[in-house]
């Protein structure tokens, strides 16, 4: 079946679409519909319009790592980062996806917290698994080059990276790859609240930490949409997908015993370490 959207996106790139909105290179909404038939049960199921919502809401994880970079730069820990020395290791296209995803978030961590010189790395590490799930053309020679030769440039780099990975997701065609659309999605999901509930242990400020508590609250419902559409999308054939989908609901499961209150530090606490099992999972190589 074909779809209607190309859809990829890496999530810890696109918090900073509002930044650079002046001089992006967009490609019109028109242009991607065109000679595309809709898949008849992915209509049914409003697939697009689910991972449409995706794309676009998930800025809000994105943006509690600028948050965090804008309030406290000492906080950066390089530690927390996957190796980039991993990506040798992922072997199945669903493995480079979600891994692609974690990195996507990693770069965005990174340029946000002026570690421009260290990107190169996962920029590097993003390009070798979008060429290898089948979007190699959206990370263009010049895009690279230009991304080399402004790494002191925050903003310049923050433009590049929306530039690639915009062109990245325009270019996924086909049903399979609505599913490594979601698992990019997933991947940024889980690193940006993993890097934000690491940092936000080691805060000292109560007005940073009662901002990323709202911020990490609202994530529940986002949650729920990223699980239906894996769900939906899932053909129950595929251990590491089934694997993914009970990592989230552990997350989610999490989530529903909080109820409606305000988390607390110790809820947070809680949470971090139950999204650094998922986390762990997620970024293991065999």
């Amino acid at each position: 079946m074909k779809i209607i959207r190309t859809i990829l996106y890496i999530v810890g790139i696109f918090a900073v679409c509002s930044c650079v909105s002046n001089g992006k290179q967009d490609i019109a909404d028109d242009d991607l519909y065109k000679d595309v038939v809709l898949g008849e049960d992915l209509v049914r199921i409003g697939m697009p319009d689910k991972l449409d919502f995706l794309i676009n809401n998930l800025v809000i994880s994105d943006e509690m790592i600028g948050l965090l970079a804008k309030s406290e730069k000492n906080l950066f820990d390089r530690s927390l980062l996957n190796s980039t020395e991993n990506v040798q290791y992922y072997n199945t296209s669903k493995s480079k996806a979600v891994n692609m995803g974690v990195y996507g978030a990693e770069l965005n961590y990174l340029i946000h917290f002026e570690q421009t010189g260290y990107s190169m790395k996962y920029m590097a590490a993003s390009k070798q698994l979008a060429d290898q799930i089948g979007v190699a053309m959206a990370f263009d020679q010049r895009l690279v080059e230009e991304y080399q030769n402004n790494v002191e440039n925050k903003d310049s780099l923050i433009n590049i990276i929306f530039v690639v990975y915009d062109n990245a997701r325009r270019m996924l065609k086909n049903e399979e790859q609505f599913m490594l659309s979601s698992l990019v999605i997933v991947g940024s999901w889980v690193e940006n609240m993993y890097i934000t509930t690491e940092l936000f242990q080691r805060t000292k400020s109560t007005s940073l930490k009662s901002k990323l508590v709202t911020s990490i609250i609202e994530q529940k419902d986002y949650l729920e949409k990223i699980l239906d559409a894996v769900v939906l999308l899932d053909e129950g054939d595929n251990i590491f997908v089934t694997d993914v989908i009970e990592n989230l609901k552990s997350i989610d499961a999490q989530y529903q015993g909080f109820g409606d209150k305000l988390l607390s530090e110790s809820d947070v606490e809680a949470l971090r370490q139950n999204i650094a099992k998922v986390r762990m999972k997620i970024i293991q190589v065999k």
